[in-house]
């Protein structure tokens, strides 16, 4: 039975990634700050198994890498994230504002990569994702204000482009994939896709990746995003 672990997988995109992969037969671990709604957790069925994780709480972190200590991992996806404060004009932007942003987009996906090396190696996929976004693109996305939120998300792509580069002996691939405007509650349920129809495309991505593309910004439909 190959095993996904996905973070924030208790709404949003990361249930949608849970309920496919635990339909599919998979082991899900589920790295949850709230823990699921009772009927979720019962539709994703005995092969879902919830872990407690707040990613800005270091004890949290290394109880959750000490839980999954020797458990082989396929695929992890590090979901979880913040983009409230988006619309701030910039002389709004404080010390406070940035410092979570950045803590819970850049270095809490970061540091639980790094704590769970050993699991990735022993895994036989041996892939490291990163939700990412348009955003982060600097060649691309022109949009308006989203100063911290873009800021953490091309910092998370650079992180992961190190680890690309880091782990490459050993087979690690590391992608930083954009899920596309997708109906949950960051955007509003204001979105071009549902839900369901990102992570159908998200997944076949991951699936089909290659150590070529270890290190790439990757749209759901494959296509590569410009840096």
């Amino acid at each position: 039975m190959p095993t996904v672990l996905i973070t924030g997988a208790n709404r949003g995109i990361g249930l949608e990634f849970a309920r496919q992969y635990a339909a599919e037969g998979w082991e899900v671990l589920a790295a949850n700050r709230t823990p699921f709604k009772p009927m979720d957790i019962v539709d994703l069925g005995p092969g879902t198994r919830e872990l407690r994780y707040d990613g800005l709480n270091e004890a949290s972190v290394a109880d959750v890498a000490a839980r999954l200590k020797g458990h082989a991992i396929d695929v992890a996806i590090m979901n979880a994230g913040y983009g409230d404060d988006q619309q701030l004009a910039p002389e709004e932007i404080h010390e406070a504002h940035w410092q979570r942003m950045m803590l819970t987009n850049t270095w809490a996906p970061f540091r639980l990569a790094t704590l769970i090396e050993e699991n990735l190696k022993a895994g036989e996929k041996k892939t490291l994702v990163e939700i990412s976004s348009l955003a982060a693109s600097n060649g691309t996305y022109t949009g308006k204000r989203q100063f911290v939120y873009r800021a953490s998300k091309a910092a998370l792509n650079q992180l992961w482009r190190s680890l690309a580069a880091e782990w490459k002996p050993w087979g690690c691939i590391c992608l930083a994939l954009r899920p596309g405007l997708v109906q949950t509650r960051m955007t509003d349920y204001a979105g071009e896709l549902l839900p369901e129809e990102s992570v159908t495309q998200l997944r076949q991505v991951i699936a089909n990746a290659t150590p070529e593309q270890s290190g790439m910004h990757i749209n759901y439909d494959g296509a590569t995003v410009p840096w």
